[in-house]
C-alpha cells in the first residue's frame, strides 16, 4: 500500500520525466537535425500575459492543393512537405500523407485549413481548382529575450528563420535572421 507521501513523490517525478523527456527531444533534433533556410512572414509582435515573442508564418505555410498530387488531403491530417533548395533558401516542391521514402528532406505539419471537408469541396475542386493549404509544423511561435522585442518591428525587412529537421521531419527553430543578420 502506498502512503500519500509516495504518491506525491511518484507524481512529482514523472512531471519532471515528462519535462526532461521533451527537453531532450527538441536538443536531439537541433544536434541531429539538417539545417535549412526558411523565409518568414511575422504575424505578431507581444503577448502581454507571456512576453515577447514572435509569431510567424512560413512560405511554405499556405500551399496550393495541386502541391498534393492528387491525394485528397482533410484539414487536421498530419502531411510532409518535401522540400527542395533554391538558392539558399528551401521551398515547397509537394506535399503527401506517407512519409517519403528514400533520400528526399522533408519537414512533418498538419492542415490546419483549406483541406476537404466534404463532397462539397471535392466537387469545388474538380470544377474551380486548387485551394490553398494552410499548415502548420511546430516552430511558428518564436520567444525573445525579455526587453528585446518592444519597439522592433519585422515589417519591411527580410526575415528568415535557420531550421533544425530531423529524419522524421520534426523542426525547431535555430535562428532568426533579419536582413541576413542574427536576431535578437
Amino acid at each position: 500500500m502506498m502512503t500519500k507521501q509516495t504518491k506525491l513523490l511518484l507524481a512529482i517525478a514523472l512531471q519532471v520525466v515528462i519535462i526532461f523527456a521533451i527537453i531532450i527531444f527538441k536538443l536531439s533534433v537541433l544536434t541531429g537535425g539538417t539545417e535549412v533556410m526558411l523565409r518568414i512572414a511575422p504575424v505578431d509582435p507581444r503577448d502581454l500575459l507571456r512576453g515577447d515573442y514572435a509569431t510567424f508564418q512560413y512560405d511554405i505555410s499556405n500551399l496550393d492543393s495541386y502541391n498534393s498530387r492528387g491525394e485528397q488531403i482533410r484539414n487536421g491530417d498530419n502531411v510532409y512537405v518535401i522540400l527542395g533548395q533554391s538558392g539558399k533558401y528551401w521551398t515547397a516542391q509537394s506535399v503527401q500523407k506517407t512519409k517519403p521514402i528514400g533520400n528526399v528532406l522533408f519537414i512533418k505539419g498538419k492542415v490546419e485549413s483549406g483541406g476537404m471537408e466534404s463532397q462539397i469541396d471535392q466537387i469545388s475542386y474538380e470544377r474551380f481548382g486548387s485551394s490553398r493549404l494552410h499548415i502548420v509544423y511546430g516552430i511558428e511561435q518564436y520567444f525573445i529575450p525579455e526587453g528585446k522585442g518592444q519597439n522592433f518591428s519585422f515589417w519591411n525587412k527580410k526575415a528568415a528563420a535557420m531550421v533544425a529537421v530531423d529524419d522524421n521531419g520534426n523542426a525547431v527553430i535555430k535562428k532568426i535572421y533579419v536582413d541576413d543578420k542574427q536576431w535578437p
